[in-house]
């Protein structure tokens, strides 16, 4: 089942204290101009007030952020960064999380944790393009703990779109670890619409069924034995995942390549999957 959406939500018109303890901190730290706190004197205006000063120390954590997780000196700088991602998780909202991104090309592991700690919090729709421009990153191709990361972060944030960046991980030469947590993602779309779920199923078919045929292979030249100690490697990681989600995704209980293909082969252009007699 697909993780449940958040529903947006609708702030109380004063912040809680620790909000606002935490904004008081920011004005400070990002130059928030006094006048745009709420004042006694401007308590009709205070929601509005509050909710300017909110996303101005958003914005100046946001450009910290950045500067602090980029460069030769990012690991220096890590209690720092952590810092500002608490000040952020304080703050919350979409605005926090898309912040908080700025952290991602960050080397710690805790800064990383931190960061897409708070992303999966706010798992807002709009997080799911940033996120699949990361994975086109050059900076991140091959970087697959900040892959493997996005895979489960665009499975929290449950927006079908999302399908279209995860079904991109499905491939052989991405590393085994990532393609698994991509393929449990997906398996989670299982109500997503059809035109969302078919590019993922194909990609999962195709390499569930490629993987198999060359760990099972027999021919007996170098290069297909060292094809085959790798298809048989990968297979031991992500396999189950990959068969799971294409169960999930077509409600089918099939389990072996060939009666994939064939499925897929009398299915792939139909516009309803569903079963003769099912609602």
């Amino acid at each position: 089942m697909p993780v449940p959406m958040r529903q947006p939500s609708h702030r109380a018109a004063r912040l809680r204290p620790v909000q606002m303890a935490v904004l008081l901190l920011c004005a400070t730290l990002v130059s928030v101009p006094a006048m745009s706190l709420p004042t006694a004197a401007a308590a009709d205006n205070a929601p509005t007030a509050n909710e300017a000063a909110r996303k101005n120390a958003i914005k100046g954590l946001k450009s910290k952020v950045r500067k602090a997780s980029n460069g030769p000196y990012a690991l220096k700088k890590k209690a720092m960064v952590l810092k500002h991602l608490e000040a952020l998780t304080a703050l919350g909202g979409k605005e926090a999380g898309r912040a908080a991104m700025e952290a991602i090309p960050h080397p710690d592991k805790e800064v990383r944790d931190a960061a897409f700690t708070l992303i999966e919090r706010e798992h807002d729709k709009t997080f799911t393009k940033p996120l699949a421009a990361l994975l086109e990153h050059k900076d991140f191709r091959r970087d697959f703990d900040v892959r493997r990361r996005i895979a489960h972060a665009l499975s929290v944030v449950s927006d079908p779109p999302a399908m279209e960046p995860l079904a991109s991980l499905i491939g052989f030469d991405e590393d085994a670890e990532v393609v698994a947590e991509a393929a449990d993602a997906l398996a989670g779309y299982a109500q997503a619409p059809l035109k969302y779920r078919k590019p993922a199923v194909k990609r999962l078919i195709d390499l569930y069924s490629s993987t198999w045929n060359l760990k099972e292979s027999v021919k007996a030249d170098k290069k297909d034995k060292i094809n085959k100690k790798r298809a048989q490697a990968k297979y031991k990681v992500y396999g189950k995942a990959l068969r799971f989600a294409l169960q999930a995704l077509t409600g089918r209980q099939l389990t072996r390549p060939k009666e994939w293909r064939g499925w897929w082969n009398d299915n792939k252009k139909k516009k309803s999957w569903a079963r003769k007699g099912s609602k």
